[in-house]
């Protein structure tokens, strides 16, 4: 009886764990927050990355709460960068909050070779718009890839905003005041959300994509303003999305 008993208390556990797996699950691209809120001056947190800890193939970008720093989460190993007294520290954990953030779950991804020619993000932006079309994926909604492989130069920063200093927003504020570098010739995995129709909520205006990357040695992760692509870098779009 007892043996029964302690069965039949297993069987309810694996059933509760099962359904909790089943439910930590992301349909499509989801976010919170929106870079035009921030842009008008809303720096408050909109989603707490402990909500997200629980999903597995995650992949999420986006800026903590008051700008004080750069998300980052590649398969569901939060990178959280912030400026520090070393330039820059790397949180691995789920503490931070969001100001905005974009994510989306890809449990496979297809491999496309980036052809030698692709050399900026302007023509980038054509390439991958076409492929994943060519892929199968609906282009006419937002999707996640992945880029990797040694680039030849990233553009990038990690906000730190102060907001005694300025209260005007705008992108180039944005990287004065965190701190900005250039990667270069460097192995990096590079993170982007793809939409012509978010403008505005986790898009930039001025481009229909948005990045972050991580570099190999896993010490800088950052926002990515501007790169020139290598010339064996790897597309990776969703198998199913």
């Amino acid at each position: 009886m007892k043996n029964t008993i302690y069965i039949l208390a297993i069987t309810i556990v694996s059933l509760q764990s099962c359904q909790e797996q089943q439910s930590a699950s992301v349909d499509g691209v989801q976010s919170a927050g929106a870079l035009h809120e921030i842009m008008s001056g809303n720096l408050e947190a909109n989603m707490s990355l402990e909500e997200l800890k629980d999903i597995p193939n995650l992949y999420a970008l986006g800026a903590v709460e008051g700008l004080k720093g750069e998300i980052q989460i590649f398969n569901s190993k939060p990178y959280v960068s912030e400026v520090s007294p070393k330039i820059m520290d790397i949180d691995t954990t789920f503490s931070a909050k969001a100001a905005m953030i974009v994510y989306a779950q890809v449990p496979e991804w297809k491999e496309i070779s980036i052809p030698k020619a692709i050399l900026t993000t302007k023509q980038f932006d054509s390439f991958v718009y076409h492929t994943a079309a060519k892929e199968g994926l609906d282009n006419s909604k937002p999707f996640p890839f992945l880029i990797e492989g040694y680039v030849r130069k990233i553009d990038w920063h990690v906000v730190d905003w102060d907001q005694n200093s300025s209260t005007t927003h705008s992108h180039e504020n944005h990287r004065l005041t965190g701190v900005m570098g250039v990667t270069v010739q460097e192995k990096a995995t590079i993170l982007g959300f793809y939409s012509k129709n978010h403008t505005g909520v986790y898009v930039p205006h001025d481009t229909n994509w948005h990045m972050h990357f991580i570099s190999e040695n896993e010490r800088t992760a950052a926002h990515i303003d501007d790169m020139l692509f290598g010339e064996y870098m790897t597309l990776k779009l969703p198998k199913q999305f």
